[in-house]
């Protein structure tokens, strides 16, 4: 069964706001932030999160979709919720830099566990709140085991930097969870970061939204509600 935890709802609370950005403004903020922080000054990470945070930006503009006269559709992505972050002892410290900012750039709150690198993880979260970001948008969970984080009641998706055989017993775990089905988005190679330069992984921390827009409330077509009222 899965636990509750307080941090889940502080991140529910932060999140809306934090989605609501939207990609431009969140890249420009955490560009600034990776400036700041400590962990993030190393040139391969410089390099890593410079192409992540571009490469966000790519996911704001809105589609216009096809619909009946009368009728705005539009299609949008919006981040999935709270993504928890977590590493295996396979797992690099850019490799981890990387996937939590990929789920920040997208929309997302992160709760953050590597066990074994616990004053890490709380210093790199500290420094976060202390550079700007929302106390909401990202929390270590610094005492808790791998396992008893990925059954934390409300994450919406894991992101891990683990080997190849931990992803697949990750997943097993994932598919055991009760309620909604919760992603696993692997970085399975924490040297290279091969799957986070990938053109669609930043793909696998959004979902897609539909927004319609009824135009005829305001305006619409005058000469088809004409048409409904004209006498023969």
């Amino acid at each position: 069964m899965s636990n509750q935890d307080p941090k889940i709802q502080q991140a529910l609370n932060a999140w809306e706001s934090w989605n609501h950005l939207g990609f431009i403004n969140r890249s420009h903020r955490l560009k600034k932030l990776t400036a700041e922080l400590p962990q993030t000054r190393d040139a391969s990470i410089k390099s890593l999160l410079r192409t992540l945070l571009d490469l966000s930006i790519t996911l704001e503009p809105i589609h216009v979709m096809p619909g009946p006269t009368g009728e705005s559709n539009e299609l949008y992505l919006n981040g999935r919720g709270v993504v928890l972050v977590t590493g295996d002892n396979s797992a690099s410290k850019t490799a981890m830099v990387g996937q939590i900012m990929a789920a920040l750039a997208c929309g997302n709150c992160v709760l953050l566990q590597w066990s074994g690198n616990s004053d890490w993880v709380r210093d790199l979260v500290e420094k976060a709140h202390m550079f700007g970001l929302p106390d909401g948008a990202i929390q270590s969970l610094p005492d808790m085991s791998m396992e008893d984080a990925m059954n934390l009641k409300g994450i919406a998706a894991v992101a891990a930097v683990c080997t190849p055989e931990n992803a697949r017993h990750l997943n097993r775990l994932l598919a055991q969870r009760e309620g909604l089905l919760v992603q696993l988005i692997a970085e399975t190679d924490p040297e290279n970061c091969s799957h986070l330069l990938q053109p669609d992984h930043l793909l696998r921390f959004v979902t897609e939204r539909t927004r319609t827009i009824n135009t005829t409330a305001v305006g619409g077509n005058a000469t088809l509600l004409e048409l409904g009222s004209t006498e023969l």
